[in-house]
C-alpha cells in the first residue's frame, strides 16, 4: 500500500499534471494563432471570462498549431459580431461553439463560410436577428448546426449542400414558410432534426424513398403552422425513436394506429393539440 507521504505527493503530481494540460491546450498554438485569439476575445466586451477561462476551450494541431476547436465559457461576450471579426480567419477550425453568449443586434456574418473546414457549429441562444446567408452552405463537412433560440426570420434556411449533417437544430427562432420536401433525400444522414417553436407551414412530405432509408430517430416539430394531414407521411419514418407533435392544432381524437408502422418510438408528445368534442347523439 502507498504510504499518505507518497500518496499525497503523487495526488500533487496528478493535479499539476491536469492544470499544465489545460495550458498546453493553448500553448501547442503558433504565437500568430495565439494573438489572433486574444484579439479576437477584445471585440467584446469579455468581463465575463477570464483568461484561462477562455484558453481552457481552445485546442490546436499538435503539428501544424493552427486552432482546430474554439468554444466559449458561456456568457464570455457581449457585442456585436463583425464580418470582420479576427474570428473568421481561423480558416482551419473544425469545432465551433459560441453558444450562450450575448452577440447584440448581430446578424450571421456570411464570412462564416470562410471557416469552410468545420464540422460542429453551434450557434445557440445568442440573440442574433436576420436571415441565415446563403453561404451556410458552402459548410459542407458539417455534421452538426445549431442554431436555436435565436431571432433569426425568413424562409427555411438554405441547407441542401449539407449532405453530412447528422443534427440540424433550429428551433425556437422565427423561421417561416415550408420545409422542403426533398430535405431528408438530401441529408441521408441526418438523425436529429428539431424544428420547434418556429412560424413553419404548409404539409410535411416525406417522399416514399426516404420512408426506410432516412435514419431520422429524434423530430421535434411542436408549435408550428403547419396545414393538413402532417400524421400519415410522418408514420413513413419507421426509425423515430422521439416524436414531438406538441401545438400543432392537430383534431383530437387522434388516431394512433398511425403510428403502428413507427416500432422504434419510445417517446411520443401530441400534447397541446385541439380538442374535437365527442357527439352526444
Amino acid at each position: 500500500m502507498m504510504q499518505p507521504r507518497l500518496r499525497s505527493r503523487f495526488l500533487f503530481i496528478l493535479l499539476l499534471f491536469a492544470s499544465t494540460f489545460l495550458a498546453i491546450n493553448a500553448l501547442a498554438c503558433r504565437p500568430d494563432q495565439i494573438q489572433a485569439i486574444l484579439q479576437f476575445k477584445n471585440e467584446f466586451e469579455s468581463g465575463g471570462c477570464n483568461r484561462s477561462d477562455y484558453l481552457n476551450g481552445v485546442l490546436c494541431d499538435n503539428v501544424t498549431g493552427a486552432v482546430t476547436k474554439l468554444q466559449l465559457p458561456s456568457g464570455c461576450f457581449t457585442g456585436t459580431l463583425k464580418s470582420n471579426s479576427s474570428l473568421f480567419g481561423f480558416n482551419h477550425l473544425l469545432y465551433l461553439n459560441l453558444s450562450h453568449n450575448n452577440f447584440t443586434s448581430s446578424s450571421l456574418p456570411s464570412e462564416f463560410s470562410n471557416l469552410n473546414r468545420l464540422e460542429v457549429l453551434s450557434l445557440s441562444s445568442n440573440s442574433f436577428t436576420g436571415q441565415v446567408p446563403s453561404s451556410f452552405s458552402n459548410l459542407i463537412f458539417l455534421t452538426h448546426l445549431n442554431l436555436s433560440h435565436n431571432q433569426l426570420t425568413g424562409s427555411f434556411p438554405l441547407v441542401r449542400n449539407l449532405t453530412k449533417l447528422s443534427s440540424l437544430d433550429l428551433s425556437y427562432n422565427q423561421f417561416s414558410r415550408t420545409i422542403p420536401s426533398d430535405l431528408l433525400q438530401t441529408m441521408p444522414f441526418l438523425s436529429h432534426l428539431n424544428l420547434k417553436e418556429n412560424h413553419l407551414t404548409g404539409p410535411i412530405e416525406v417522399p416514399n424513398s426516404s420512408s426506410s432509408t432516412s435514419r431520422l430517430v429524434y423530430l421535434s416539430l411542436g408549435n408550428n403552422k403547419f396545414e393538413g394531414q402532417i400524421l400519415k407521411p410522418i408514420s413513413k419514418l419507421i426509425h423515430l425513436e422521439y416524436l414531438e407533435l406538441s401545438s400543432l392544432n392537430i383534431s383530437y381524437p387522434i388516431d394512433l394506429s398511425i403510428f403502428s408502422s413507427l416500432k422504434a418510438l419510445l417517446i411520443l408528445d401530441i400534447s397541446k393539440n385541439r380538442s374535437i368534442p365527442y357527439s352526444t347523439t
